[in-house]
């Protein structure tokens, strides 16, 4: 599995410099993923087999068309957690998807503060709920000046929620050593991770 997982991870690497570079994803490169994830969980007597292999495709292109479909990401994004699911399986993609979405979230922050625009969101939201609140919807949506009306590249999002499923000791050794307190510590992820198990 470890030859596997670095394949895995190394394809991501490249996923998130394309994105970074170009705000796209190659099919090729989603391709290659899934091909591999299929090939090695059907034909590997290590591998989870072909039913959770494509139970993890589906489940993860599921949970990520969801964004797709409120613009909040490209269809590359949502065809690279396919691919990722296709590889991890199920469980799995599962907590890749759950630990994708928080880092996204703390990302978009990130880059709407840098960007000046944290108040003009703040103000949108209030609207927002506000509406909720009175009984009357009304959403504004970002311009394009603004950073909340950019796309911003998720596949380094990706492969970060990756690495940490797939390598939660080696995860938290790097952030130990660099001094920095993990985003998600063991006392929350275990109980995610069992919970996401079933």
């Amino acid at each position: 599995m470890l030859i596997i997982y670095s394949l895995l991870i190394i394809s991501l690497l490249v996923a998130s410099v394309y994105d970074a570079a170009t705000h796209r994803i190659p099919n090729w490169l989603s391709l290659f993923i899934l091909v591999l994830g299929l090939s090695w969980n059907t034909f590997s007597p290590e591998g989870l087999g072909l039913k959770d292999s494509s139970a993890g495709l589906g489940a993860g292109f599921s949970l990520m068309l969801l964004g797709y479909i409120f613009g909040s990401m490209g269809a590359g994004d949502t065809k690279l957690m396919a691919a990722i699911g296709s590889v991890v399986g199920f469980n799995k993609v599962l907590e890749v998807v759950f630990c994708g979405y928080m880092i996204m979230f703390v990302m978009a922050i990130v880059f709407i503060t840098v960007q000046g625009d944290l108040f003009k969101l703040l103000r949108r939201y209030k609207v927002f709920f506000y509406g909720l609140v009175t009984g009357v919807m009304t959403y504004q949506k970002p311009d394009s000046s603004e950073a909340a009306g950019r796309r911003m590249p998720l596949a380094p999002a990706i492969t970060l929620a990756t690495c940490y499923v797939l390598y939660p000791t080696f995860c938290k050794l790097g952030f130990s050593f660099l001094g920095v307190t993990l985003w998600l510590p063991s006392e929350c992820a275990d109980p995610i991770r069992a919970y996401l198990r079933f």
